[in-house]
C-alpha cells in the first residue's frame, strides 16, 4: 500500500472548509495541518484540522518533495501571489478534484486546481493554473479557463468560450458560448453574459449583463 502523502493547506476562510471537504473524500493525504495567511491564533482549529502558524512556518521546510500544498482561498488575486511565491520556491502544488465531480476524459487540467463536489468540466475543456470551480460550476466543450479564476457555485461557462486570467463568474451566472472575456472582469451572480467582454477589470451585472463602470 502506497504511503499517503502529507498535505499543507493555507487560508483559513470559508474555503479551507471546502478544500478540507475535498481532501477527505479523495483520501490520498495525510492532513499535516492549516497555515493562516494572518497572525497565528494558538489552539486554533478548523473541521478537526489544527491550524499550525502563519504562512512564515513554510521556512521550516527544507525537504518539499513529499508534501502537496493547496490554496484554500477564495480570492483571485490573494492566490495566484501565493500560486507564483510557491510554485518558484519549488513546492508542489497539485490540482485537487472531487470524486463527486464529472469530468469527461478529454479535459484538460493543469497545476493547482480546485474542482468541486458536482462540477462539469466537458469535453476537451481546459483550466490553466490554480482555478476554483466551486460547487456544480460548469465548464462545458471546448471552452478555456485561463488562470487563477473563480466560478462560483452552480455557474456556467458555455461551450468554446475563453475566459481570461483572475476572472469571478458570479453564484448562477451564465456566459453563453463562444464568448471571450477579457482577464480580471467580476460577472455578478446571476447575470447573464450575451456578448463578449473585451476590456479587461470590469464588473458586469444582470440580465443581459452589462457594465457597471
Amino acid at each position: 500500500m502506497n504511503e499517503l502523502r502529507q498535505a499543507l493547506l493555507i487560508g483559513t476562510g470559508g474555503h479551507c472548509r471546502v478544500v478540507l471537504s475535498l481532501l477527505r473524500d479523495c483520501k490520498q493525504h495525510k492532513e499535516l495541518g492549516i497555515l493562516d495567511l494572518g497572525e497565528h491564533r494558538p489552539n486554533e482549529s478548523i473541521m478537526g484540522t489544527p491550524v499550525i502558524g502563519s504562512v512564515s512556518y513554510l521556512n521550516n521546510f527544507s525537504e518539499v518533495s513529499k508534501l502537496d500544498i493547496f490554496l484554500a482561498i477564495g480570492n483571485n488575486e490573494t492566490r495566484r501571489l501565493w500560486w507564483e511565491k510557491l510554485t518558484h520556491s519549488g513546492f508542489n502544488l497539485p490540482s485537487l478534484i472531487s470524486p463527486f465531480a464529472i469530468v469527461d476524459p478529454t479535459a484538460c487540467i493543469k497545476e493547482a486546481n480546485i474542482v468541486c463536489a458536482r462540477a462539469f468540466l466537458g469535453p476537451e475543456s481546459i483550466l490553466g493554473n490554480n482555478n476554483l470551480v466551486n460547487t456544480g460550476a460548469i465548464v462545458e466543450h471546448e471552452a478555456l479557463l485561463a488562470s487563477h479564476c473563480h466560478l462560483a457555485p452552480s455557474s456556467t461557462v458555455a461551450g468554446r468560450c475563453r475566459i481570461g486570467n483572475q476572472c469571478f463568474i458570479g453564484v448562477n451566472a451564465t456566459v453563453i458560448d463562444r464568448l471571450q472575456i477579457a482577464e480580471r472582469t467580476t460577472i455578478g451572480a446571476g447575470a447573464t453574459v450575451i456578448s463578449s467582454i473585451v476590456n479587461p477589470g470590469g464588473i458586469y451585472v444582470g440580465t443581459p449583463a452589462k457594465s457597471q463602470d
